[in-house]
């Protein structure tokens, strides 16, 4: 393990945690933040929405035969949630897909 990281990447950091154990990871987010770059990977919208300043939006496609990621859209938190440019995170954030 890394002793002072540039960045700390978390995937899915929440998963399977009860809401009080939810609560003290995103105070620990919160607090780390200040000092560290954090990427954190989630399929929770609730929990992106809470704690990010900025989000990326990704979707799978095909691409030549192959399932690839594709960047949809990168933006600071609020208007990703608010006010989304491309239809598909629109779709995405206010349940209509995935």
């Amino acid at each position: 393990m890394a002793i002072e990281p540039d960045v700390l990447l978390l995937d899915e950091p929440e998963s399977a945690l009860d809401p009080i154990a939810t609560a003290s990871i995103e105070r620990l987010i919160g607090e780390l933040k200040r000092d560290y770059t954090i990427v954190i990977v989630t399929h929770n919208m609730q929990q992106a929405a809470r704690v990010a300043d900025r989000t990326a939006f990704f979707s799978l496609g095909r691409h030549q035969g192959r399932m690839t990621g594709t960047l949809v859209e990168y933006a600071d938190t609020v208007k990703i949630f608010t006010r989304p440019s491309d239809p598909r995170t629109n779709d995405y954030v206010t349940g209509r897909f995935g």
